[in-house]
């Protein structure tokens, strides 16, 4: 597209040229400018493209400045010539939107000026002997464009940063959330591992003291071990309030209460002949709930949610589908919200995947699909 822009200009400097002929200078040097950014793109920011844009509005400005103390304003332009005229400003005001919008702070705050003050300039050319109100009033006017243009760009930049940052700190609390319940997982492992050792070095040490001072270092290396993980969940996350981990279990209280609190009819099917261990159990409980979530703020016209619990082929599948009124939109509801994205993050760290979509007549559908290991008995 750069190159293509760059030649287009060329070659209209060639077939249509401006009279006087200095009047090009300031669209091309612009035009290439605007080549620069469009090459150099937003993905890979650097002191290139801000330098083009400064580069451009110095141009235009000293253009402006030559026109007016040197050259002969002329008579009325022709078609070419006000069509390069025109072009110029327009050219400016890509490159104060591009610069506000993916350039560094400082660069973006200098070569945005250097382009909007040019692009308000160029109107100058065409005044002569005018009040120096009646001058200023018109760059005034000239710079309203400039100004909408970057404060456009400033708006679409603070709310990309703002997702990124929201974005970061959901992420932030799943992993956090995340630690805490690994922390009660392995608390659980541990916690049995100690007591299995009192137990032994209670029942079966008797009158072997190797085997009593071999159960006792297991017992004490199993309590500093929680006693650690404690201190660690804790320093991560400070004051944040923890809850109870759910799971397969507590998915029909949570199908109840959510029934009770609205008019919509919720039926959960449990195929599942075994448990499905802890970890994949928490997963398909936060999974439900960010379905529930979602059913309750994008599907407020769901008369009737399924909730399946199966077993198929050593997978645990969880699916959570409505029948929100409306036909099926792709994207209506796949960017909503962070949850989603933390229970794939959550999904994946397992080993499992999840999927969310609209499904046929209407309505939407979440499902998981999480590995069954050897744990899956526990």
């Amino acid at each position: 597209m750069a190159a293509a822009g760059t030649l287009a200009l060329l070659v209209g400097a060639v077939r249509l040229p401006a009279d006087p002929a200095v009047l090009m200078i300031g669209p091309l040097v612009a035009g290439l400018a605007v080549a620069v950014v469009l090459a150099t793109g937003p993905a890979r920011p650097g002191p290139l493209a801000p330098a083009a844009t400064i580069g451009a509005g110095a141009a235009s400005i000293a253009l402006t400045a030559w026109l007016r103390t040197i050259a002969d304003p002329g008579t009325e332009p022709d078609a070419a010539t006000g069509l390069w005229i025109l072009l110029e400003p327009a050219l400016l005001l890509v490159l104060v939107y591009a610069a506000v919008r993916w350039s560094p702070p400082r660069a973006a705050i200098a070569s945005a000026a250097a382009a909007g003050t040019a692009t308000a300039l160029i109107v100058q050319r065409m005044l002569t002997g005018e009040p120096f109100l009646s001058l200023l009033a018109a760059s005034a006017l000239w710079l309203v464009p400039a100004l909408v243009a970057g404060a456009a760009a400033w708006y679409l930049r603070w709310s990309a940063a703002e997702r990124e940052r929201t974005v970061e700190r959901a992420r932030q609390d799943q992993r956090l959330s995340l630690a805490g319940e690994l922390h009660d997982f392995v608390a659980h492992d541990v916690s049995e591992i100690v007591a299995r050792a009192q137990a032994g070095r209670m029942v079966l040490a008797g009158d072997d003291p190797k085997l009593a001072t071999l159960l006792e270092q297991i017992e004490t290396a199993g309590v500093r071990a929680l006693e650690s993980m404690d201190r660690t969940v804790h320093a991560l996350q400070q004051d944040t309030a923890r809850h109870p981990v759910g799971g397969l279990d507590d998915i029909d209280a949570l199908a109840r209460r959510f029934a009770a609190s609205g008019d919509v009819a919720v039926v959960v099917d449990r195929r599942l002949p075994g448990g499905a261990g802890r970890e994949n159990g928490a997963v398909a409980y936060r999974a439900v709930v960010e379905a529930l979530t979602n059913v309750r703020r994008h599907a407020p016209t769901a008369a009737k949610v399924s909730i399946v619990l199966a077993e198929e082929d050593g997978w645990l599948r969880v699916t959570v589908a409505d029948d929100g009124r409306g036909a099926p939109r792709s994207k209506s509801r796949a960017s909503a919200g962070l949850g989603l994205p933390g229970i794939t993050e959550r999904a994946e760290r397992l080993g499992g995947i999840v999927e969310a979509g609209p499904r046929e007549p209407r309505g939407w559908q979440v499902a998981v699909r999480l590995p069954l290991g050897q744990g899956a008995s526990t």
